[in-house]
């Protein structure tokens, strides 16, 4: 009788132990194909927040660039697979991991600038900024030209060829910018701040040109007169940030330059 009831306990407990086994072998294949479908399974609308909140913080609410995808109810639904126009151009989810990349390149040049500006010692001479056209280089009137002048000084040659080889390093489209403050001028070259500002951005972009040998393709110079203060008019100093000359690295990249 002994025998039998060790023998009758122990076919119990092998019972219990295959149970045991085979719960935890379906328990593991169940978040093994949770797991699998979560990773081909998009939360759309978790999707559509997080772009939505790397588009404000990044570059505000209009948007990095002209034509981005935005992700709207009605396109949703491209994002889980189904056929719409944008999956024939390679689907919106692939749009928007190309901004995303952007995003990243362009915070990746921007450093890249900051710790250029470091090393050859011109981090207090020019702002530098990221914005959403691209990364801007502030150079003011008092290190570029004298006053009522578009001759660049001959003393800032060498910071404008250390720019050239920043410049050239890189493949981006280069926007110069001339601004002046609100004091009119009226001579005989410069009629006005518009004249004056243009003729600022055209003196730097003919400099990377001419004396720096960069492509002209690259470059595009453009006056705002007094229209783009940055600094009240009422003051010498915010008159003083007012006239300057941006450098604009922009987002757009030239193929084959």
């Amino acid at each position: 009788m002994a025998g039998n009831r060790r023998k009758k306990k122990i076919d119990d407990g092998g019972g219990d132990s295959w149970m045991t086994t085979y719960s935890d072998m379906v328990t593991l294949l169940l978040s093994f194909f949770v797991l699998l479908y979560s990773f081909s399974t998009i939360d759309l609308q978790r999707f559509q927040e997080v772009m939505s909140a790397i588009r404000f913080s990044f570059v505000g609410s209009s948007g990095f660039l002209s034509g981005t995808p935005e992700i709207g109810p009605e396109k949703i639904e491209s994002l889980d697979g189904s056929d719409s126009p944008e999956d024939e151009d390679g689907g919106l989810l692939d749009q928007e991991l190309a901004f995303l990349e952007m995003l990243v390149k362009m915070e990746e040049t921007y450093e890249r600038v900051k710790v250029f500006l470091i090393e050859v010692g011109l981090e207090s001479e020019i702002g530098l900024y990221l914005e959403e056209r691209g990364i801007v280089l502030e150079l003011p009137e008092r290190v570029l030209f004298d006053s009522g002048s578009a001759d660049i000084r001959r003393d800032f040659f060498p910071t404008l060829s250390l720019l050239a080889q920043l410049i050239k390093s890189l493949n981006n489209q280069i926007f110069i910018e001339g601004h002046t403050d609100n004091v009119p001028i009226h001579t005989f070259r410069f009629p006005s701040n518009w004249e004056l500002s243009v003729a600022r951005a055209v003196s730097v972009a003919r400099y990377f040109i001419e004396e720096s040998g960069l492509s002209p393709g690259r470059f595009v110079a453009t006056g705002y007169g007094e229209f783009h203060p940055i600094a009240t008019n009422e003051t010498l100093e915010g008159r003083a940030q007012n006239r300057r000359v941006t450098i604009v690295i922009s987002i757009k990249e030239i193929e084959g330059e």
